[in-house]
């Protein structure tokens, strides 16, 4: 697997708390990215605050870090890596937005593997002094018409 392209542009973001035992914004917004791509579940999980948001690609609203873990274990076993190709952030005190362009590749042979280009949506805000996923659209947000 090539190496994941992390190109990161933090624009307005208080970056002045970060330090190795707390990261700041700009590495907790790739670290979620990451851990998926890792396969690794526990840390993707753990990039969501307890009460957090996970909108699915047909924008269902999935609620709580143990319901948000069932999806993200979906995406593991689908072996998906997520290659971030841009990242923008604005901040305001305990919030940041983010949106980061990302290649996303999964399945699990040659042949059933599918990629696509989204547009994620993240909110992050501080919780005890840690950078946790608020809401994730992973794949965009685009509501849901009935």
């Amino acid at each position: 697997m090539p190496a994941p392209l992390f190109h990161v542009n933090l624009t307005n973001v208080n970056m002045e708390n970060a330090s190795p035992s707390r990261p700041g914004p700009g590495k907790a917004c790739l670290a979620f990215p990451q851990a998926v791509s890792a396969g690794d579940l526990d840390a993707a999980a753990t990039c969501f605050a307890r009460d957090g948001c996970l909108i699915t690609p047909d924008a269902t609203a999935i609620h709580g870090r143990e319901s948000i873990r069932r999806v993200l274990a979906q995406m593991v076993v689908r072996r998906t890596e997520i290659e971030v190709e841009l990242s923008t952030a604005v901040g305001a005190g305990e919030v940041v937005l983010i949106h980061q362009r990302w290649r996303i590749r999964s399945g699990e042979q040659a042949g059933d593997r599918f990629e696509q280009i989204a547009d994620a949506i993240m909110i992050l805000r501080r919780v005890e002094g840690t950078w946790k996923l608020s809401i994730a659209a992973p794949w965009g947000y685009r509501q849901a018409y009935g």
